[in-house]
C-alpha cells in the first residue's frame, strides 16, 4: 500500500492512515499546499503488516483511512476487515469514491463528491464521476454508514453545482449528512477563497433537498495534540 504516515490522537484513541498520491488530479487540490512534489520511489511506504505492528501498541478505538486515494490492490481491499478483526475498532474511510476497499469491517464512509456535472468533474479531476456516484448509491444500498461533502470553489464548483449534488444525494436518502466546505487557496493556483456568506448561502440553498446540511468556513487545520506514530517527514 502507499501509506506514508500514521498519526495518533491520544485523547480520542484514534489513528489516521495517510495515503500518498491520488487517483484524481484535482486542479485545486489542498494537499499541494502541504506536500511538495516528491519522488514516490524515494519514500518509505508501509505494507499492511507494518501498519498493524505500528498500531498494536496503542490499540486504537477508531481508525480513519484518509488523504488521497490508493491504487487498487489486495492489501487495501482487506484493510478494513483486518483492522476490525485485530482491534474491534470503528473503521472510517474518507474517499473520493473512485476505488473502495472491501466493505467488511467498514463502519462509515465519507465520500467527497467533487461535482455532479460530468463535464465539470472531468475538467476538475481528470476523471468521470460515473464510478463515484454509482459507488455512493451502492454504499447506501449495502447499509454502510454514509456522509458526504463538497468543496465550494467560486467559478469552478459554484452554488448551482452544489445544488445539483444536494439533489442527487437527496434522491438517495435526504437524511444523509452533507457538508459544504469553503475552498482553501493554494499558492500559485487561480482559485479564490469564498466568503463566509457564499459558503453559507450555498449550504442553505440545498436545505430543501437534504435534512442535515452544515458548512465550514475555510481555515487552516489544527494539528494540536496529534502525534506521529510513523512519518516520512514530508510535512515540515
Amino acid at each position: 500500500m502507499n501509506i506514508h504516515r500514521i498519526t495518533y490522537n491520544p485523547e480520542a484513541n484514534s489513528c489516521s492512515l495517510y495515503f500518498i498520491g491520488c487517483n484524481f488530479r484535482c486542479t485545486g487540490c489542498y494537499w499541494k499546499k502541504i506536500y511538495p512534489e516528491v519522488n514516490l520511489k524515494e519514500l518509505r511506504l508501509l505494507d499492511l503488516e507494518e501498519v498493524m505492528e505500528i498500531l498494536r501498541p496503542v490499540s486504537p478505538r477508531r481508525v480513519i483511512i484518509i488523504s488521497g486515494d490508493p491504487h487498487e490492490n489486495h492489501e487495501f481491499s482487506i484493510l478494513p476487515k483486518t483492522l476490525y478483526d485485530e482491534f474491534q475498532c470503528e473503521v472510517r474511510l474518507m474517499t473520493n469514491g473512485y476505488i473502495l476497499p472491501g466493505l467488511e469491517g467498514l463502519s462509515h464512509v465519507s465520500l467527497s463528491i467533487k461535482a455532479f456535472s460530468d463535464d465539470i468533474h472531468r475538467k476538475y479531476t481528470g476523471r468521470s464521476n460515473c464510478i463515484p456516484l454509482k459507488n455512493f448509491a451502492m454504499l447506501h444500498e449495502q447499509g454502510v454508514g454514509l456522509s458526504s461533502s463538497s468543496v465550494l470553489i467560486p467559478g469552478v464548483i459554484d452554488k448551482e453545482e452544489i445544488q445539483k449534488i444536494g439533489r442527487f444525494i437527496g434522491g438517495i436518502d435526504r437524511d444523509i449528512p452533507y457538508r459544504v466546505i469553503g475552498y482553501m487557496p493554494v499558492n500559485g493556483l487561480p482559485y479564490r477563497k469564498p466568503t463566509y456568506d457564499e459558503v453559507r448561502e450555498a449550504a442553505e440553498s440545498i436545505n430543501g433537498s437534504l435534512a442535515n446540511v452544515v458548512f465550514s468556513d475555510p481555515k487552516e487545520y489544527d494539528y494540536t495534540g496529534i502525534v506521529d506514530l510513523f512519518t516520512d517527514n514530508l510535512r515540515q
